[in-house]
């Protein structure tokens, strides 16, 4: 009888196949599949901080999920975000490729959403010398300018706190990266910039619309049947061109005028040794880089910040001892008669500790933005795929803490192992946000003088349509603020309102 040699290829066949299914690394865990659709109904709709934090009990740092061909990683905790966007961050600091805002809007031509690639790097490398510290003293005194039209503001109508607010911090951001007078600023090109932020937000959540999970459908002509986000497209774009394109000619002519306002564009325009790198096919290309890099940075940071400030309001109103104990330190230093300076900063930790709890009990953007992988990796034992969405789940990370829910701005004071909430609402790698010294700096000089001058409370009544801020709820969005809501704000006292008014008379 011969021997079955074929029978035993087989068996060999089957151990080495056993063998290498074994040892092939498997995706990281997460909800249960649908045979079909996958994880296509585990996906949020909106920014689900709950679901998110149920995922991490439940599975741990890492959470995959997959639907038609895409798949998700929501990373849970500050070892798997540095590891991952720090440590490896060449092949993590790819954003996802959509359709609708990056292609449609335009808005893979700004910053936040730009290819990574040399042009990236170099663009960034140039914005991050424009925008550190020692970059940004030189506007410390418009901002500062800017910080007592906002206290005067109050004085004249408190209850207007909501829209000051907003419009304080819009007229910081377009007067440091255009060099912009306060006035000017609201001559409508805050309205555009306003406008444009509203129109882009939801379109730059990766799944909001259905081409961006098939994008086979951009082909398709506008008036076919569910095409309609291609008009979306040609209006978003022409918008935001507009209100990218409008500040920057006007830092152009003033530059011709041989007027040069200290700015984030003037500086990048009137540094020659940055043009002379380009040929003059190349200086148009830069000249588009730089355009849209300021265009990005308004709707970067005004969102962010204005929802920052108004959680402040809420959290001094419902904790008035921690209003008080921030005002004494102040005092102590300022004579409570003076503004706060940037040079006072050093000299109030406590003011400062406030904010940065102020940062973590709600994180304004509890997703991050989202990243891309370029490659496929392997994590402890765990692969990810290649062109995997990855989500840096901030809002987990801010709950690693003793009593999460909890206030308590001495968690940064006395526990050297509460991580500094500066170092993950930024973001992480070689995607942190480059304007990052600016918010933080102008959030506390802002701050720290609503507290000299004026006092935070629960109003007794509120308006109609109006939260009191002991029970304001947030929004489950991108950036998420805090929905409509009233603050009694009264200066501390007549002297303090006659200060006030004597900072603007000046």
């Amino acid at each position: 009888m011969a021997f079955p040699w074929t029978l035993l290829f087989a068996l060999a066949i089957i151990v080495i196949a056993g063998n290498f299914a074994f040892k092939r690394p498997k995706y990281p865990p997460g909800p249960r599949k649908h045979w079909l659709l996958g994880n296509l109904y585990d996906i949020p709709r909106h920014v689900d901080w709950d679901k998110l934090l149920a995922w991490k009990r439940e599975f741990g740092d890492l959470v995959y999920l997959t639907a038609f061909g895409k798949s998700v990683l929501v990373l849970n905790s500050h070892t798997a975000v540095k590891d991952l966007l720090d440590k490896r961050a060449k092949n993590f600091s790819h954003r996802p490729q959509t359709v609708m805002a990056g292609e449609l809007f335009g808005l893979g031509k700004s910053m936040a959403l730009f290819e990574y690639n040399e042009r990236y790097r170099e663009l960034r490398k140039l914005t991050q010398q424009a925008f550190s510290p020692d970059g940004l003293r030189k506007y410390q005194d418009v901002q500062l300018d800017i910080v007592k039209l906002f206290l005067d503001s109050l004085r004249k109508d408190p209850n207007d706190f909501r829209i000051q607010t907003r419009l304080a911090v819009s007229r910081t951001i377009l007067a440091v990266t255009y060099g912009m007078p306060v006035k000017l600023a609201d001559e409508g090109y805050i309205a555009d910039a306003e406008l444009t932020t509203k129109t882009v937000t939801m379109a730059t959540f990766p799944g909001a619309y259905l081409v961006d999970l098939l994008p086979f459908l951009k082909y398709l002509p506008s008036w076919f049947p569910g095409a309609g986000f291609k008009k979306e497209g040609e209006y978003g774009y022409k918008l935001i061109s507009k209100h990218v394109t409008r500040p920057f000619n006007y830092v152009r002519e003033k530059l011709a005028e041989g007027i040069e306002h200290p700015s984030f564009v003037s500086d990048l325009l009137s540094g020659s040794e940055n043009v002379r790198r380009h040929n003059i096919i190349e200086d148009e290309r830069w000249l588009e880089d730089v355009k849209w890099a300021a265009g990005g940075m308004f709707s970067a940071g005004v969102d962010t910040s204005y929802a920052t400030i108004l959680v402040f309001f809420i959290l001094m109103a419902r904790h008035p001892d921690v209003q008080e104990r921030a005002r004494a330190e102040i005092d102590a230093v300022t004579g409570g008669r003076r503004p706060v300076t940037s040079e006072d900063r050093s000299k109030l930790p406590y003011s400062a500790a406030v904010m940065k709890e102020v940062t973590r009990w709600h994180v304004v953007v509890p997703t991050g933005l989202f990243r891309r992988s370029g490659d496929s990796e392997v994590y402890n034992g765990q692969l990810i795929p290649a062109n995997t969405i990855v989500v840096p789940c901030i809002w987990s990370l801010s709950q690693e803490v003793e009593d999460p829910e909890r206030f308590d701005p001495e968690r940064f004071l006395h526990d050297n192992k509460t991580p500094n909430p500066y170092e993950y609402i930024f973001g992480f790698g070689r995607r942190i946000c480059p304007g990052r010294y600016l918010a933080e700096h102008f959030i506390f000089l802002l701050t720290a003088n609503l507290l000299t001058f004026y006092n935070i409370s629960i109003p007794k009544a509120c308006p109609e349509g109006l939260a009191s801020p002991s029970d304001v709820t947030f929004t489950r969005t991108l950036t998420s603020y805090p929905e409509p809501f009233a603050c009694d704000i009264r200066p501390r006292s007549e002297r303090h309102a006659e200060d006030v008014a004597a900072m603007v008379a000046d």
